[in-house]
């Protein structure tokens, strides 16, 4: 064995047995940005998920329905027990999955991790297009 094959053989070792980065929990209580609703993130089998699980205050013209979903059938759902983030499975240091947001009634890629003072940071995407939501943390 040369030198170089020595080296390159360390080096493999080394990135094999480097500890993979460790999952981060999010399972939680949570308030959307708005101040809202409030999201349970919780097991769904081997992914997690957020259920609107409390109506904190209505908004302004809204009605408690899921009125925008893309779905006709869907429009008349209560908004209590909607799920928002679907599929999120731990990839990369980030959960990726799926958000769904009733005020447009469209679905998106997500990524989400937790942020300062435990709270969960959202980030929904279309395209190259995102936009980041801090939730706090429910007291």
């Amino acid at each position: 064995m040369g030198p170089r094959f020595l080296a390159a053989a360390l080096a493999a070792f080394a990135f094999l047995s480097a500890p993979a980065a460790a999952q981060a929990e999010i399972a939680g209580t949570y308030i959307d940005s708005g101040g809202f609703v409030e999201i349970t993130v919780a097991r769904c089998g081997s992914a997690r998920c957020g259920t609107i699980t409390r109506i904190i205050r209505h908004k302004p013209g809204e009605s408690d329905r899921d009125a925008h979903n893309e779905d006709p059938a869907l429009r008349n759902r209560p908004i209590l027990g909607i799920t928002l983030l679907k599929d999120l499975r731990w990839d990369d240091g980030v959960w990726r999955g799926e958000v769904y947001n009733p005020e447009d009634g469209g679905t998106y890629r997500t990524q989400v991790r937790p942020a300062e003072n435990g709270a969960l940071e959202v980030k929904g995407c279309v395209a190259f297009f995102c936009r980041t939501r801090i939730w706090p943390a429910a007291d």
